[in-house]
């Protein structure tokens, strides 16, 4: 039986590759962030300033667990442990087209905090990939006045998406 599950979804900018862990990952919540995601993509587009339009803009998407983001945790950040996402940006570009990067979501650690902090897993989850496809784009977090400059664009995109500030 195959575990994972692989889809793309278009508009006319971003192309967005998934593979999904079919058994971490509830395909009723995968569709309604696929319903929300052109409406996303183009709050991003909107208000980072940062996208080129000219250009097809690629980003890879892993919902994986636990399992899989500690292993990359490890790997790539010397953090043998779980954390929600994971991005990768990547600098791959060619004259029409933009591979981004990566980003990989662990759903037990993304549940376990939406569920302390009292929050709608879809909107943990939509606030993660908002997060760091700005990382994607070449935002951080680094010092003090990134990182307000960051938080205050991803309140921007939560706030035009209907969802409420998770910094409050």
């Amino acid at each position: 039986m195959d575990r994972d599950s692989h889809m793309i979804w278009k508009n006319e900018i971003f192309t967005i590759e998934s593979i999904i862990d079919k058994t971490l990952w509830d395909r009723q919540l995968i569709n309604n962030f696929q319903k929300n995601l052109s409406q996303i993509l183009n709050e991003i587009y909107k208000c980072s300033y940062s996208i080129n339009a000219n250009k097809k803009i690629y980003v890879s998407l892993s919902f994986a667990g636990d399992k899989k983001i500690t292993e990359l945790n490890d790997i790539y950040r010397k953090k043998n442990l779980p954390t929600n996402v994971l991005a990768f940006p990547s600098l791959n570009k060619t004259k029409n087209e933009i591979f981004l990067g990566d980003i990989i979501f662990s759903a037990e650690t993304i549940f376990k905090e939406a569920k302390k902090d009292g929050k709608s897993f879809i909107n943990h989850l939509i606030h993660l990939f908002i997060h760091s496809f700005l990382h994607l784009l070449g935002y951080d977090h680094l010092t003090k006045d990134k990182a307000k400059i960051m938080e205050r664009l991803e309140i921007k995109i939560l706030e035009n998406l209907k969802i409420d500030n998770p910094y409050e």
